[in-house]
């Protein structure tokens, strides 16, 4: 456990903006901060990080809290280690007790496997540096490659022995379960023997964006093994489609350069770091996908692919060149010279001459497709027709309208060809994408209209979250209980969170149950003599209450400072408390009086019940919303 000391010095420390600002690009917009949405797939921004209130929200899919529980829904942490994550980053010292193999048996699944690779992890590395067979083999082949002592420490590479069962028997005989070695690909079982999935291999582990360990890629060092390369399979922690090698290492140089570089290999980024170019990462194990994409895409909207020239590299580039296109993210491509990459070039020219080849080399995506239709259609005329409509097709994927047209232009003039001829064609490609996702959405919606169940707000939702939305912002604020022309006493000043709950007193006016327990909570703690703040309920260790609490008191607008500049300024809610406070009160009885009214007319015109006792009761509640409206319209008229 974490001792409630430490929590409250790590959620003081955090600032929002900070730790989001690790993940996403963010820029200033008022007097909040604005970004992609990392949660959902979005064009137009819609995520905002108040540092003010230290909290995010995204308009778009609703998602929002605090900085701990926005580490725990973009690296799938438990609470603990989100904890651990941002004490990490302020260098906050977490006391807590050594997980013993009982605590380890009780975690969860994923924070099982997490454990099991951080074991694994620190055997790679300690039979690298501190074993003979390490040394040996493992230590001089990155030697030999040219990696230096520090790069190696930096991406943490390891050896594992060669021998079948070596590393599997450290780990049962560190207490580990099979069932966890086996589920993060690191051990094979086959009846009654083990077997080590990286026997004999060097190691590079695969970090999350927060750095932990996902998994492992192992390169064979013998020339008889059939697969150069192993990977670990598909886990509960483990996607290969979403994860990228060096993306923990480098995504603060690719927010910096706006630029990310995608190469081939592990070896590539590693070199590229020592030589000083630090915006680079390798897909892991897979072609280029569109998860992958999207996780640069919080980070950047610039891509250059650094590939080989050989086939294989040039197949790669066209594939993933429509993928970035389809998240309005752009794109070049830098092909290296025959029988070079990314690591060799950057060994003999060093980083300043691999970044000048780069930015010398680097062509759009209709650049690059033209001249391979240079080099392999020459004078075929089905080859280059082909080649042509493979480019329309490109810039059909591309989103926005003006950026299709610059293409199609330059397309028109390099290949000497109409620029209607072109539109023409882009506009009929983009027609046909737009009528087989239209039958895609209608198929999805016939699913999701036959098994979504809804559950319908009640009417007076809207009024029950403005009450509960003063209780949040303005609990601690205080002002006069009644006003002065009414009471003609002189009233002390109480909190709003009192005044609210007064109000109320024994009457249970939520119907939605989360407001209902925010004001439970807020009922108990006054009974006690407590006042809680808003950052009470944004910064709950449970996340329904801290999600509810977020998406209260977030505000979509914001006045911006520049009106203020040229003196404008507006009324704002802090100004009219009271007024607005009793307005929200008296609207909520409102709107719960008259569900009592809706629900008695309805059993009036059921006649089953006394219709005399029925009426009567209509007509006293009906007088008391008159009596409670005229109190309203005073309010309101001041």
């Amino acid at each position: 456990m974490i001792p409630k000391e430490t929590i409250d010095t790590i959620f003081e420390t955090a600032r929002i903006e900070e730790v989001v600002g690790d993940f996403v690009t963010l820029k200033k917009r008022g007097a909040n901060m604005l970004g992609n949405c990392p949660f959902h797939d979005e064009k137009t921004p819609s995520f905002t990080v108040s540092p003010t209130k230290n909290i995010y929200k995204c308009f778009g899919c609703g998602k929002g809290g605090h900085a701990v529980n926005f580490v725990m829904e973009i690296d799938q942490l438990s609470y603990p280690e989100a904890l651990k994550y941002i004490a990490k980053k302020y260098n906050i010292e977490v006391p807590e007790e050594e997980q013993t193999p009982e605590q380890i048996e009780k975690s969860n699944l994923r924070e099982s496997l997490f454990i099991v690779n951080s074991f694994a992890n620190d055997y790679f590395q300690n039979n690298l540096h501190k074993t003979v067979e390490g040394k040996a083999i493992g230590l001089s082949y990155f030697k030999e490659r040219g990696l230096s002592e520090e790069m190696i420490n930096k991406f943490q590479l390891g050896y594992n022995p060669d021998s079948w069962d070596a590393f599997t028997k450290s780990a049962l005989e560190a207490s580990y379960k099979k069932e966890f070695l086996e589920k993060t690909g690191l051990s094979i079982f086959k009846e009654d023997k083990a077997f080590d999935r990286f026997k004999g291999r060097i190691i590079f582990p695969i970090h999350s964006i927060s750095g932990r360990i996902l998994g492992f890629g192992g390169r064979a060092l013998k020339k008889e093994e059939k697969a150069k390369y192993l990977n670990s399979p598909e886990s509960e922690i483990y996607h290969k489609g979403q994860v990228l090698y060096g993306m923990y290492f480098s995504k603060s140089a690719i927010v910096k350069n706006d630029n990310c570089l995608i190469v081939e290999g592990y070896t590539d980024v590693i070199s590229m770091h020592q030589s000083g170019i630090n915006n680079v990462v390798a897909s892991s194990g897979t072609a280029l996908g569109s998860e992958q994409i999207k996780l640069i895409g919080r980070y950047t909207k610039n891509i250059t692919l650094l590939f080989d020239s050989d086939n294989a590299g040039i197949n790669a580039a066209t594939k993933a060149i429509d993928l970035i296109h389809v998240e309005s993210m752009t794109v070049k491509v830098a092909l290296l010279p025959e029988g070079e990459d990314p690591d060799s070039y950057s060994k003999k020219f060093g980083g300043e001459g691999l970044t000048q080849f780069i930015n010398e080399n680097a062509q759009d995506f209709v650049e690059f497709k033209i001249n391979l239709l240079d080099e392999k259609s020459k004078n075929d005329p089905i080859k280059k027709v082909n080649l042509i409509s493979e480019i329309m097709q490109s810039i059909a994927k591309i989103p926005d309208g003006i950026t299709r047209e610059v293409y199609i232009d330059k397309c028109s003039k390099l290949l000497e060809i109409g620029k209607q001829e072109l539109d023409n064609k882009v506009h009929e490609l983009i027609h046909i994408g737009k009528a087989a996702k239209k039958v895609q959405r209608e198929v999805v919606k016939k699913v999701e209209d036959t098994s979504a169940l809804t559950k319908s707000p009640t009417k007076s939702e809207f009024q029950e979250k403005d009450v509960i939305r003063f209780m949040l912002q303005y609990g601690d604020y205080q002002i006069k209980p009644y006003d002065e022309q009414e009471k003609n006493i002189e009233e002390d000043k109480i909190y709003i969170t009192q005044y609210i709950l007064i109000e109320f007193k024994d009457e249970n006016l939520f119907s939605n149950p989360n407001y209902a327990l925010i004001y439970k909570i807020y009922e108990e703690a006054i009974s006690q003599g407590t006042l809680l703040t808003e950052e009470y309920f944004t910064q709950h260790k449970d996340p329904v209450i801290s999600q509810v609490a977020v998406d209260i008191i977030s505000n979509q607008h914001s006045i911006s400072e520049k009106w203020k500049k040229h003196g404008i300024y507006t009324e704002t809610e802090e100004m009219q408390l009271k007024k607005a406070v009793d307005t929200a009160i008296y609207s909520l009885k409102i709107a719960k009086i008259s569900e009592l009214i809706e629900t008695k007319n309805i059993e009036l015109s059921k006649g089953d019940n006394d219709d005399i006792n029925l009426l009567v009761e209509i007509n006293n509640m009906l007088k008391i919303k008159r009596e409670i409206s005229e109190k309203l319209g005073r309010i309101v008229l001041k």
